[in-house]
């Protein structure tokens, strides 16, 4: 290494990087999923590369529409794999279309009689 060193985001910077709000990032620290590697002594959160790469695996893992306990299961490595929950996921999803479907039918059969 160059002895540089790393960059360091701003949670307004992150925020505006990644178009997630501040308060989006706020949460994320209090629940745990993305904690900032440092603060000031001003107690203002600054992030790492390393966060911002966890911040972009859990802004895919939401758009597979996977709950945050669920991507914290996953980055955190509790015995769940991102495997498993991804096929966990697509079951919650199927069993979802199919109460959808169920429902556009009796819809359907209300509309025509």
């Amino acid at each position: 290494m160059s002895g540089e060193l790393e960059r360091r985001w701003k949670v307004g910077e992150l925020a505006k990087a990644t178009g997630l709000t501040v308060r989006t990032l706020h949460h994320y620290d209090d629940v745990g999923l993305l904690v900032p590697s440092e603060r000031t002594s001003a107690g203002h959160r600054l992030y790492a590369e390393r966060d911002v790469r966890r911040l972009y695996r859990i802004l895919a893992l939401r758009r597979l529409g996977l709950r945050l306990g669920d991507i914290a299961s996953v980055l955190e490595d509790e015995g769940l794999t991102l495997l498993e929950t991804v096929r966990r996921h697509l079951g919650q999803v199927e069993r979802e279309l199919e109460r959808q479907e169920t429902l556009r039918e009796r819809l359907r059969q209300l509309l025509v009689a």
